[in-house]
């Protein structure tokens, strides 16, 4: 199919800080309204992304991992808006901005499926009971490629060939249920790619799985994106998974980005005592027994959030006076390596 002009097709078009980005979030906010009050879901994310790359994003559950990857979607329940920022995205010849496109407009449902495209957490939840997993499959290829059944459901026998599927001519016709925990995880990521897209988004895609399922399913992606040269955002509680797998890694508290680098620098000089505090509750294991340093307390309610950095009711180095003033900006402590902490700078506004 061929890729109409961003201006040909009413989108708003915008221009990427660099020519080397496929996709660019910058400053991004994301709030959920409720008679309860207001959630700041994602509260001024910035981040990019370049094309074939590999980008991890970490932090506890409710952090603003998953909300993140539903803004780019622009798939966000109704109560969920995205009240300020950007989401640049390289399509076609253009740039486009998402966060200002219609939601059920012609823009994101071209680009949804053909150039992003989602792995969710539970298979079962992304292909529907009553069809196989083949017609759904070629129902999207259909969608965004100008191809005969024939052709669709030839590109389909391929995709799951690729994702290693035992019989593909057989297992295109087979139902969900049918098949096993590894199978639904391989048809899925299937799912994900028939279009080929340029970004894949994987949210929470080894949680649901055993230890076994997930080996696979990371040798998968990491074989896919290699043969693809697609880029991949894996959004994931599970540090395990961002180091054998992603280049880069950002790490959320409370819909904030508090450390971001390559995973050499995060994982071997981690500068945030969040970072620290995560790297230090991996299970460890002794002649035995097995070591977990978890820690302290949990992560606040969205509707009584922590004035000052949101880390600082956790935090082992907390500094008073300082820490509960106001958020810490973002700080280059070594080449690509940033951290959000009044420990390394910042300070000079509140004395």
């Amino acid at each position: 199919m061929t890729i109409e002009s961003p201006r040909e097709t009413g989108a708003a078009v915008a221009s990427l800080p660099s020519d080397d980005l496929l996709l660019s979030v910058r400053n991004l906010r994301t709030h959920f309204f409720s008679r309860e009050g207001v959630v700041k879901a994602v509260d001024g994310v910035t981040f990019d992304v370049k094309p074939g790359e590999i980008l991890g994003i970490a932090g506890e559950s409710g952090c603003g991992k998953s909300v993140t990857s539903q803004s780019i979607l622009r798939i966000l329940p109704k109560n969920g808006k995205i009240v300020d920022g950007q989401i640049l995205f390289r399509y076609g010849d253009q740039t486009v901005d998402l966060a200002a496109e219609d939601p059920d407009g012609r823009v994101m449902r071209d680009i949804r499926g053909q150039e992003i495209a989602m792995i969710f957490q539970e298979p079962m939840t992304a292909f529907s009971p009553v069809h196989t997993i083949g017609n759904q499959i070629i129902e999207t290829i259909r969608i965004h490629q100008q191809v005969t059944k024939e052709e669709a459901h030839d590109q389909a026998v391929e995709m799951l060939r690729r994702v290693g599927m035992p019989n593909p001519a057989r297992n295109i016709d087979e139902f969900t249920f049918n098949l096993s925990g590894g199978m639904r995880q391989r048809a899925m990521v299937a799912l994900s790619l028939a279009c080929q897209p340029k970004l894949l988004i994987a949210d929470e895609p080894t949680t649901a799985v055993d230890v076994t399922i997930q080996a696979q399913m990371l040798e998968l992606l990491r074989d896919i994106q290699a043969d693809l040269g697609m880029a991949i955002i894996m959004i994931t509680h599970d540090l395990g998974v961002i180091a054998e797998l992603t280049d880069r890694v950002m790490i959320m508290y409370l819909g904030k980005e508090v450390e971001a680098g390559t995973v050499e620098n995060v994982f071997h000089r981690p500068q945030h005592p969040y970072t620290r505090g995560l790297l230090s509750s991996i299970p460890k294991m002794e002649p035995g027994r097995v070591e977990i340093e978890p820690i302290e307390g949990s992560v606040p309610s969205p509707y009584a959030m922590p004035s000052g950095c949101k880390f600082h009711t956790r935090c082992t180095e907390f500094m008073a006076g300082v820490c509960e003033k106001r958020d810490p900006p973002l700080i280059e402590v070594a080449g690509g390596h940033e951290v959000s902490c009044f420990l390394y700078g910042g300070r000079e506004d509140l004395e």
